[in-house]
């Protein structure tokens, strides 16, 4: 049996949208997504992470780079506590970096959690300074 392609109505909320967040830098995507009706017929949250599909800044960002992501050290691996570095930095700064196994899934990837250890082991910036970024668009 085919299964219906259309949305399931929430009967309080109706087609229950939400605004997607981007995975990676957390940000808003320029989107609506319709949640429908949720386990226990809930509203649906003002903004959510719903997949991993980059924002369109990020997804320029992995173009020119690698987005690495600094997260909390022995934090859950699938959902790991984030600790505000943020930066992108070349694919050959990961060969660099990481082994040879490791940076080609980073670079297949496009982006990398990287615990807080080895971030400042490595040497890692936390952010951009302002700075750094002067003539960047020019």
């Amino acid at each position: 049996m085919k299964k219906n392609p259309s949305i399931l109505l929430s009967d309080k909320h109706g087609v229950n949208p939400t605004i997607p967040i981007c995975f990676y830098c957390g940000k808003q995507r320029n989107e609506v997504a319709l949640l429908g009706r949720l386990k226990g017929d809930v509203e649906a949250p003002m903004h959510a992470c719903i997949d991993m599909h980059p924002c369109d800044e990020c997804l320029e960002f992995m173009k020119q780079g690698v987005i690495l992501i600094s997260v909390r050290n022995d934090s859950d691996p699938q959902n790991p506590y984030r600790t505000g570095g943020f930066v992108v930095i070349s694919d050959e700064a990961i060969k660099r970096i990481f082994n040879e196994g490791s940076s080609e899934q980073i670079l297949q990837s496009r982006f990398a959690f990287v615990d807080d250890e080895t971030w400042d082991k490595v040497g890692i910036p936390r952010g951009i300074d302002e700075t750094e970024t002067e003539g960047v668009d020019d």
